[in-house]
């Protein structure tokens, strides 16, 4: 008999019990030990469950992104894949990779747990209808001139505060005097 190669007689071992022999049958015809056989197949059987477990993984991605584009929020992602958050965020950011929003998927990934604070910003500054030049704008004024802009600000706000106090006393004074006219007629 020829000496086969490691590869050769992995390559037999297998198509053999695929045929259904048993161990000691495959023993015999390729002069093997059963502890080497056994090592063969139970090679083959983790390298053939490897592979059943990235199908299975492929196929929860394929899932998962035809929800979140289907508009799915992650939670709901989560829960209907069984999946836990980790591997939903994971997803997530390859969805975001996916679509092209590179840009987004590197700021989360400066940003992660502060992105409330950013969110919230951005609400801030549409609700006083600023458009991305002006927050521009502001960035650049607060980077380069915060304090003189506190200083200002507090020195306008004690201004208003003397112009209000003033008009309240003018109208005090203005109501004393047609009071002194009203009694004088």
């Amino acid at each position: 008999m020829v000496a086969l190669t490691r590869e050769e007689r992995i390559r037999r071992v297998l198509e053999h019990h695929n045929q259904g022999m048993g161990t000691r049958e495959i023993s015999k015809l390729l002069h093997m030990s059963f502890s080497d056989i056994g090592k063969i197949l139970k090679d083959a059987d983790k390298e053939k469950e490897s592979e059943q477990q990235r199908t299975r993984q492929e196929l929860l991605s394929s899932k998962a992104y035809k929800l979140f584009s289907d508009g799915i929020t992650p939670e709901e992602v989560a829960i209907a894949l069984n999946l836990r958050q980790p591997q939903v965020t994971e997803l997530y950011t390859d969805h975001w990779k996916l679509k092209g929003l590179y840009m987004l998927e590197q700021i989360y990934g400066q940003i992660k747990d502060d992105i409330g604070c950013f969110v919230n910003m951005y609400r801030l500054a549409k609700a006083a209808g600023m458009n991305v030049q002006h927050v521009n704008r502001l960035f650049a004024i607060a980077n380069d001139h915060l304090p003189s802009v506190q200083y200002t600000y507090e020195i306008c706000k004690r201004e208003v505060e003397d112009l209000e106090a003033e008009k309240r006393n003018s109208a005090r004074i203005y109501q004393e005097i047609n009071d002194k006219i009203l009694s004088m007629r």
